[in-house]
C-alpha cells in the first residue's frame, strides 16, 4: 500500500515582507484585506527556489515537490522565482506583475525542465469546509509525459478501464482542471494515454479525507526503483494548504542495496526476513549494484534484515529493523569492525536520492574509517595538487558522519582528506562531476586481504561515478 510521504517545507524566518504576513485574517488594525498565495516547487531537474516578493525573500530554499503559502494584504506585487545555483542564484520567473484580490488563493506553480521553467497560475477559494466532503482538484504538472486520461474509482473498482468512464479526457501538459467535490473515503486513481485502457500510473488505494482540499499534480517520478523496474514515469504530488505528500506507482516499491564497510569482516551475506536476498558482497563492495538507483526492489513496509558470513546463517554481525517507504531507494552500510568495542560493526542506514538537478552537481560524503578520527575535506580544483591556503569544503567532520547532498559546479577536482592537522590521508586526483550527477563517497579503511586493518585509507564510490578509485 502506498505510503503519504510528509515533505518538509523551508519558509523564510519572517514572512511579514511588504505587506505579506503569515496571518490568514484581516482582524488585526495594522493589516488591511488578506489575500492568499501558494507557491508549488513542480520542476523536476530544477535546483531549491527562492520566492520575492517586491525583491525581498519571501520564501527560501524551497524544493521539488515543496509548496509554501503566503498571505499578503491584497494590492498588487511583483514576483519572482530565482533557483540556488553553485557560484549565484539565477531569476527563472519573473518578475511578473500580480494584483492579489481579498479573499483569493492564488496558485503559482512552477512547471517545465530547466531552460523552459514557465509559470501555471489558477485561483480558487480558500477556506474550504465539509465534514463529509472532500474537494479536489487535479492538473498534469509532468513535462515528461503526453496528453492523458484520469480516472478516478472506488478504491475496489477500475480494475478494467475500457468498462469506467474517465473523469478527466486528453489533458494535456500544464493544464490544471476545475475544482470537484467529492464524498471522502477511498479511492483509486488511475492515468493512461488518450483513449488507452492500459494504467501508466495507478495509486492503488489512497484516503481522501473529510474536511480536506487537496490539490493533486501528476509530476515527473523521480523516486527510486526507475531504471529496471517498469514503474510509472509519473508519481502524484498532492497538496493539502503547504502541506505536500506523494503518491507513487501501486507496484514501485522502495529500493535498497547494501554496503560492505567493515575492513576485518569476511564476504557476507544479506537476508532479508531471514531470506537470502543478497549475496557474497565483499569489503568495499556493494550489492546488487553501486550504480545510481541499482537497487534490490522491495514493497514499502517493515523488514528485519541480517547481515551473516556469506554461505552461512551464524553468526548475526548485524540485525536491523527497517521501515520502507515506496519510491524511497536506501543504502545499508555496514561500518565499524568485528570485535572491536570502540567501533563495533554496526547499520548505517542512509536515504537516498536519485533526482538529477541541471544546475549542479549533486555529492553526498559519508565518513565510513574508525581509523582516520575527524577529518578536513578539500575539492581542489584541477590542476592544484597542494592543499595550501585552501579552505576545506567540510571540516571537522567525525566518524559516522553523513552530509546532504552539497550543490558543486561542474569541473575536475582533485581530493584530499587530512587529518585535522593536516596530514592527508586520502588523495584521489582528476575525479570528474558534471552537472546533473548524483555521487555518493564513502572513506573507508585499509585492510591487508587477512582481515587486519591498516591506515591506508581508501574511497568507496556508488552512484555516478563510474571507475574506482
Amino acid at each position: 500500500m502506498n505510503r503519504l510521504l510528509a515533505v518538509p517545507v523551508v519558509l523564510a524566518g519572517a514572512l511579514a515582507i511588504s505587506g505579506c504576513n503569515d496571518s490568514s485574517s484581516s482582524s488585526d488594525n495594522d493589516s488591511g484585506p488578506v489575500s492568499q498565495v501558494r507557491i508549488i516547487h513542480a520542476s523536476p531537474d530544477a535546483p531549491p527556489v527562492n520566492v520575492l516578493v517586491d525583491d525581498e525573500v519571501a520564501v527560501e530554499a524551497a524544493d521539488y515537490k515543496q509548496a509554501a503559502v503566503l498571505n499578503p494584504e491584497a494590492g498588487s506585487y511583483q514576483v519572482a522565482v530565482e533557483g540556488i545555483v553553485p557560484g549565484g542564484n539565477v531569476t527563472v520567473i519573473g518578475p511578473v506583475d500580480f494584483t492579489f484580490e481579498e479573499n483569493v488563493r492564488y496558485n503559482v506553480v512552477a512547471v517545465g525542465e530547466v531552460g523552459g521553467i514557465a509559470p501555471v497560475v489558477f485561483e480558487d477559494e480558500p477556506g474550504f469546509s465539509s465534514s463529509d466532503e472532500v474537494r479536489v482538484r487535479i492538473g498534469h504538472l509532468a513535462p515528461n509525459a503526453p496528453n492523458v486520461d484520469i480516472y478516478v474509482t472506488a478504491a475496489g473498482d477500475g480494475d478494467d478501464l475500457s468498462a469506467v468512464d474517465p473523469l478527466l479526457v486528453d489533458v494535456p501538459f500544464e493544464t490544471v482542471a476545475e475544482p470537484v467535490e467529492v464524498i471522502a473515503g477511498d479511492y483509486r486513481i488511475q492515468v493512461t494515454t488518450v483513449g488507452s485502457a492500459d494504467p501508466v500510473f495507478d495509486s492503488g488505494r489512497v484516503t481522501l479525507p473529510a474536511g480536506a482540499d487537496l490539490f493533486v499534480g501528476a509530476v515527473q517520478n523521480t523516486g527510486a526503483n526507475l531504471t529496471d523496474s517498469g514503474a510509472s514515469p509519473v508519481s502524484l504530488m498532492v497538496v493539502n494548504g503547504a502541506d505536500v505528500s506523494e503518491i507513487f506507482d501501486v507496484d514501485q516499491g522502495a529500493g535498497v542495496r547494501a554496503v560492505h564497510n567493515s575492513a576485518n569482516a569476511p564476504e557476507v551475506d544479506v537476508l532479508v526476513d531471514d531470506v537470502p536476498t543478497l549475496t557474497g558482497i565483499a569489503f568495499g563492495e556493494t550489492a546488487p549494484a553501486a550504480v545510481l538507483d541499482g537497487y534490490a526492489a522491495l514493497a514499502g513496509g517493515d523488514y528485519n534484515v541480517k547481515v551473516t558470513p556469506a554461505g552461512a546463517t551464524t553468526p548475526v554481525v548485524l540485525d536491523e529493523d527497517l521501515t520502507l517507504d515506496n519510491g524511497q531507494g536506501y543504502s545499508v552500510l555496514a561500518v565499524g569492525l568485528i570485535d572491536d568495542a570502540d567501533t563495533p560493526i554496526e547499520a548505517l542506514v542512509l536515504e537516498d536520492s536519485v533526482r538529477s538537478i541541471a544546475t549542479q552537481a549533486s555529492l553526498r560524503v559519508v565518513h565510513g574509517s574508525t581509523q582516520a578520527g575527524n577529518v578536513n575535506i578539500y575539492l581542489l580544483p584541477e590542476g592544484q595538487d597542494e592543499i595550501g591556503n585552501a579552505e576545506p569544503a567540510l571540516a571537522d567532520v567525525p566518524y559516522k558522519a553523513v552530509t546532504d547532498y552539497l550543490p558543486i559546479p561542474e569541473g575536475t577536482y582533485n581530493l584530499r582528506v587530512t587529518d585535522l592537522d593536516g596530514n592527508v590521508a586520502i588523495s584521489a586526483d582528476n575525479i570528474g562531476l558534471d552537472n546533473g550527477g548524483v555521487y555518493t563517497v564513502i572513506a573507508r579503511d585499509g585492510e591487508d586481504g587477512n582481515g587486519s586493518v591498516l591506515t591506508d585509507f581508501g574511497l568507496i564510490l556508488l552512484d555516478d561515478f563510474i571507475t574506482a578509485i
